[in-house]
């Protein structure tokens, strides 16, 4: 019976376990690792998606059409588990393979060539906050003033990835599926590009009615020329 309660409480710990992803809140991740935390030197990309696996505490599935990678990275500055995670999604994103994180205990590992057909997390952290690397993600971003085909336009040289730029003129919004690198690089644009219009300074004001001709009757005199008759 003592075993048994054992058991069942070391299922609950694991079950209850935290996870971790590239695209959680700056600061998280606990711990700080020391330099060289991450040494591969041609690397074989199963050794490097076990250390992924052991850093975020996730399960990781793998696309059969994986490129037969070779992974060289070191480190040569603390960082914190997240930070890890970021640094590892760069340097596979360079070899031609996505770290998409689903929900809280998966990630799945595919080809960049069908990446544009997942659907990588949504995150609205303030563009400053972004992770500036290789981690894929989804964004939303609210068009005030341009209409959003035309800042589209003005968006297409920094994307990555085919087809990550989405822009619906009916609601005002442009939707990016690309890296977090290019999509701090699209905010700033948008920032940029959508402002007021500025006033045609060859544009003449309009003219300005007079109120007294507005306010004559048929007899063709003012209200108050017509008071004063009365």
């Amino acid at each position: 019976m003592l075993c048994l309660s054992g058991m069942v409480l070391s299922v609950v710990l694991a079950v209850a376990e935290e996870t971790y992803s590239s695209v959680d809140r700056p600061g998280g991740g606990g711990e700080a690792f020391a330099p060289g935390l991450l040494k591969f030197e041609d690397a074989d990309l199963i050794q490097v998606l076990n250390t992924y696996r052991e850093l975020s505490k996730r399960t990781i599935v793998r696309s059969a059409a994986l490129p037969n990678a070779k992974i060289s990275l070191e480190t040569q500055t603390p960082l914190t588990r997240i930070e890890a995670l970021q640094a590892l999604d760069t340097v596979l994103a360079q070899n031609g393979i996505v770290m998409i994180p689903q929900g809280t205990k998966f990630v799945k590992a595919v080809p960049k060539a069908s990446a544009p057909l997942e659907c990588p997390p949504i995150v609205n952290l303030p563009r400053e906050q972004l992770p500036d690397c290789g981690t894929c993600i989804t964004y939303y971003v609210e068009v005030k003033h341009q209409k959003p085909r035309d800042v589209v336009h003005g968006l297409q040289p920094f994307a990555m990835l085919p087809n990550s730029i989405l822009g619906i003129d009916s609601a005002n919004l442009i939707v990016l599926r690309d890296f977090s690198a290019n999509v701090r690089r699209m905010l700033e644009m948008v920032e940029r590009i959508d402002k007021p219009d500025k006033p045609d300074p060859d544009e003449k004001p309009p003219i300005k009615k007079n109120r007294k001709k507005a306010a004559k009757g048929k007899t063709g005199k003012t209200s108050q020329e017509h008071a004063s008759n009365v």
